[in-house]
């Protein structure tokens, strides 16, 4: 049933948010090691003011700067931050300037980024920050531009929590991975 809900192919159960995130990173680095012997796709790129849990690779795609987690960041391993989006979910106008960072670092470490990483619509412990779905969709597009898996953390904001079943859908997207 959760198939058809997500109209995604699989499903991997677990039993929390972090690990959720933790796996779902681990997904999209044994794809690129499973696509390629010469692999060089080890990062993650994701948008600051994100939080996406307690692991290790998950506390690494938080925000770097104002998130919890500043205390292990020599530890962690060390992923790229582009700008948090700025016009919000209810602005009628879409500015491409919005997406300029995300997209200039994907332009240039594109062949390192694994995927994209974020909470689609709204960011939860950053503060509620809700954004334009048009960012969401433009990162779809850019991921199938540059080759890079897009991985949205639904934790917070699935199963009817922003009024849609996936936020995703507000952009009318469909991830790589949920």
């Amino acid at each position: 049933r959760l198939v058809d809900l997500t109209k995604l192919d699989h499903v991997f159960y677990c039993d929390s948010g972090s690990v959720a995130v933790e796996v779902g990173m681990k997904m999209a680095l044994q794809y690129w090691n499973g696509k390629n012997d010469n692999n060089k796709k080890h990062k993650f790129l994701t948008i600051r003011g994100g939080y996406h849990g307690d692991t290790f690779q998950a506390m690494s795609v938080c925000d770097p700067v104002n998130g919890m987690h500043h205390m292990f960041a020599e530890t962690l391993p060390q992923q790229l931050f582009a700008d948090r989006p700025q016009i919000p979910f209810h602005e009628k106008d879409w500015n491409e300037d919005d997406i300029q960072s995300l997209k200039v670092l994907l332009e240039q470490y594109h062949e390192d980024i694994a995927g994209i990483i974020l909470e689609p619509i709204v960011q939860g412990a950053g503060g509620m920050h809700f954004y334009h779905p048009t960012y969401l969709k433009r990162v779809r597009e850019l991921c199938n531009e540059y080759d890079v898996l897009l991985i949205v953390d639904e934790i917070a904001t699935g199963f009817g929590r922003t009024g849609k079943l996936f936020a995703c859908e507000y952009a009318d997207i469909k991830p790589d991975i949920m």
